[in-house]
């Protein structure tokens, strides 16, 4: 039997632990409450910190979109993945590049002549060449072939998005309807020139690709910086990122494409066939049928367009209303709107020139049938030239254009294009992600570039003196140095705003000066001068496209070089084609009955020649003349943009950087060259998309904007083209009811159904 003190103690001891556990039991609970009461404080404080966050951010998006505009441009069509092995140049590459090619090369110098002018879709070289593409994926055979040394397989895997990249470069720059076909028409049809097989194709092939020469120096400062977004590109981009991308990550892209592409389809069928007053429903003229003043507002056909609303997607797509960043639209609207206080004028529009009789000007009567030039004597006999009301204002506004591009890029982009030329590659991969996943690729070196430009200039100046141009060598240089002056500060303007202003008229007037009296010297100089640089910033405009989706630069310059050669080719024998099969309807000897066969841009170029070249502008504009005033614009043009400049300086928060002079002018001579059928949907369009969208709607935005453009594009062109083959065409299947026709009569509602809105003099 144990002692009862030791039992007590024991007793107690135990009694005392287990008050002691308890104890710290119970502190070790409230601790861990209290720790979980401040993690939850915590964390709710967070919760609301982030809240507050978000919501701030939400607040300030519409200045962090501002600022960062241009990433968030190319974010929403772009994308950054790439896979280098993805094969180019297959054999699928070159069957279908050069099918589609001669196609589009072919409908494009058809229709070049004909009344109603089909533009080639590139959209639906997409569309196409991909089921097609597809299909050969599907049923060519995948064994290799070898030849000696070479090995080629003819379905090298699936249709991949690069080679169908490659395959819409080479259509776009081989099918259309090169600009020198211009000259042989004019030369055949109205000079009494016959221009054989060499002569016309060297023609073709060196104008198209004297500009490429040139784009090879450019590049640096148009392609690589990620502010020269090209906007254009971005839609094409879109649209095969949607087509070729993960089906996971794209399928809701995918159906919102086609149910888009489907919809515009079938709508495009009813302002194109069925209701073609669609296109322009003049309200004011509806109101007052009879009231002359108002068909003077009211009209697109006969006016400014005031109140006049089209449904038809391809003329609202003129002003590329959904891609088009909201300032730049806002600028060519405001040059629209100045142009549309001149609209007493728009009825005296005519493309042709008169003498003093108000008959069409016969250029044969003042032409020297020895040495192609004028005659004095006789032109002074006859008559000088007259033009229409609206194309004197034009030209007066196409001269403002170059010296204000100059000082608009030179105050605006000056110090930006000087660092560009110091920039590495190394420091372009810091603020271009793009940037650095093409130093994977080889670039085209600058030798094959200067041998093109090279090789091409040569052929220009041999054609100078051997074509019947009596364009010197010496002309040849200058027309080739004035494009490659102007090429980068119009190049910088089209890359942002998405519009591209046009040289043609400053190139007239600089051989006008220089060679007076050689009409087709003239045009010549102008598409020498003209072409190499529209050509050079098309160039450009793909090389961007392949940059954004990670084509190798060589590929894209060897698909680019092949259509051009291709469609070079095709152009010249279908040229020679219509016009012998088509001459008395196209040179105005007779007309044609069924009102298709009109030839009216060889008549506008023709024009041209005359005021320009055959006549000059010292004679036709200068002092002795009733446009003598044209001329002052040069200096309007060089002034404008330096109070802009100023007041962005003296206040850089304004946004004074964003009113864009040479934008403005450019809407300005929107006029008399287009109707004006667009405005209004277009300008409803722009901002739908990008102002409210952009801003209040970004994710939508993001998502489905550009997709939505390629769909509505791809839709209403594709339609078009299928009524222009299937019912107007070839059969001319008139709709049974003939509704149109009874609401114009009824309402004189004066619409018009425009398919291509520009004629370049």
């Amino acid at each position: 039997m144990l002692p009862e003190t030791n039992t007590n103690d024991n007793a107690e001891d135990l009694i005392y632990d287990n008050t002691n556990e308890k104890f710290h039991e119970e502190n070790n609970f409230e601790k861990t409450i209290h720790d979980e009461e401040n993690d939850f404080e915590k964390k709710f404080q967070d919760e609301e910190n982030n809240l507050e966050k978000k919501i701030d951010e939400e607040n300030n998006l519409e200045t962090k979109l501002e600022d960062n505009s241009e990433i968030e441009l190319i974010s929403a069509a772009v994308s950054t993945a790439d896979d280098p092995n993805l094969p180019c140049l297959t054999f699928r590459f070159w069957v279908l590049s050069t099918a589609f090619t001669v196609f589009g090369a072919a409908v494009s110098v058809c229709y070049f002549f004909r009344s109603n002018n089909l533009v080639y879709s590139i959209f639906f070289v997409i569309l196409a060449s991909y089921i097609a593409g597809k299909w050969m994926e599907k049923f060519l055979p995948t064994k290799k072939f070898r030849i000696k040394n070479w090995e080629f397989n003819l379905n090298p895997g699936p249709f991949n998005y690069k080679e169908h990249v490659c395959i819409s470069a080479a259509a776009n720059a081989g099918g259309v309807s090169a600009y020198a076909v211009e000259i042989i028409s004019i030369q055949e049809l109205f000079y009494g020139t016959k221009v054989n097989f060499l002569v016309g194709f060297l023609l073709l092939i060196s104008t198209q690709m004297i500009g490429f020469g040139l784009a090879g120096f450019i590049r640096k400062n148009l392609v690589r910086p990620i502010n020269m977004i090209w906007p254009k590109s971005l839609v094409f981009a879109a649209m095969f990122n949607t087509l070729h991308g993960n089906i996971s990550e794209t399928n809701d892209k995918v159906r919102f494409f086609y149910i888009a592409f489907i919809s515009m389809f079938v709508w495009q069928f009813i302002p194109e066939y069925m209701f073609p007053w669609l296109a322009s429903a003049a309200i004011l003229c509806l109101i007052a049928p009879n009231n002359n003043t108002v068909k003077i507002l009211g009209s697109a056909y006969k006016g400014a367009g005031i109140l006049d609303f089209s449904l038809d997607w391809n003329a609202i797509g003129q002003v590329f209303p959904l891609f088009t960043p909201w300032w730049s639209q806002v600028n060519y609207y405001i040059g629209v709107v100045l142009a549309m206080c001149d609209a007493q004028k728009f009825p005296f529009f005519s493309s042709f020139s008169f003498d003093k009789d108000g008959n069409k000007y016969n250029q044969t009567k003042i032409i020297d049938p020895v040495t192609g030039s004028l005659n004095v004597t006789a032109y002074e006999n006859y008559s000088p030239v007259y033009l229409s009301a609206a194309f004197a204002v034009s030209y007066c506004y196409s001269l403002m254009q170059p010296p204000a591009i100059i000082c608009h890029v030179i105050l605006f982009h000056g110090k930006e294009i000087l660092e560009r030329y110091r920039k590495t590659r190394e420091e372009e991969e810091e603020s271009d992600i793009h940037c650095k996943m093409m130093n994977v690729y080889s670039e085209v070196p600058y030798f094959w570039y200067g041998t093109i430009f090279i090789v091409m200039l040569i052929i220009a100046i041999i054609l100078g003196y051997t074509s019947g141009a009596n364009l010197p060598w010496w002309g040849v240089l200058l027309a080739v140095a004035v494009a490659a002056f102007m090429v980068l500060p119009m190049g910088i303007i089209a890359a942002i705003t998405n519009w591209q202003l046009g040289l043609n008229i400053l190139a007239e007037l600089v051989c006008g000066f220089i060679l007076p009296g050689y009409p087709i010297a003239n045009v010549y100089f102008k598409t020498y001068g003209y072409r190499a640089m529209t050509q050079c910033l098309l160039f450009v405009q793909d090389l961007k496209l392949g940059h954004y989706m990670k084509v190798p630069p060589r590929n894209m310059f060897i698909s680019q070089i092949w259509g051009t050669l291709v469609g070079c080719f095709v152009n010249y024998w279908t040229l020679l084609i219509i016009i012998n099969a088509k001459r008395p309807y196209l040179d105005g000897t007779t007309t044609d009955p069924t009102g298709q066969w009109v030839g009216l841009h060889a008549q506008i170029f023709n024009t041209a020649s005359i005021l320009w070249g055959l006549i000059g502008p010292k004679r036709a504009l200068g002092p002795g003349s009733m446009y003598k005033v044209i001329f002052w614009g040069f200096l309007i043009g060089a002034i404008l943009p330096v109070p802009i400049y100023l007041l962005h300086r003296k206040f850089p928060k304004a946004k004074f950087n964003l009113v864009n002079i040479p934008v403005i002018l450019f809407g300005l001579t929107t006029f008399p060259g287009s109707y004006p059928n667009f405005m209004i949907t277009g300008f409803i369009a722009s901002f739908l998309s990008q102002f409210y969208a952009f801003r209040y709607k970004h994710r939508w935005w993001k998502k489905y904007n550009y997709v939505m453009s390629a769909a509505f594009d791809s839709g209403a062109q594709i339609m078009m083209m299928v009524v222009f083959f299937c019912l107007n065409g070839v059969v001319k299947v008139g709709f049974p009811f003939n509704i149109s026709a009874r609401v114009i009569y009824k309402f004189k509602i004066f619409s018009l159904y425009v398919r291509s809105n520009t004629f370049i003099l």
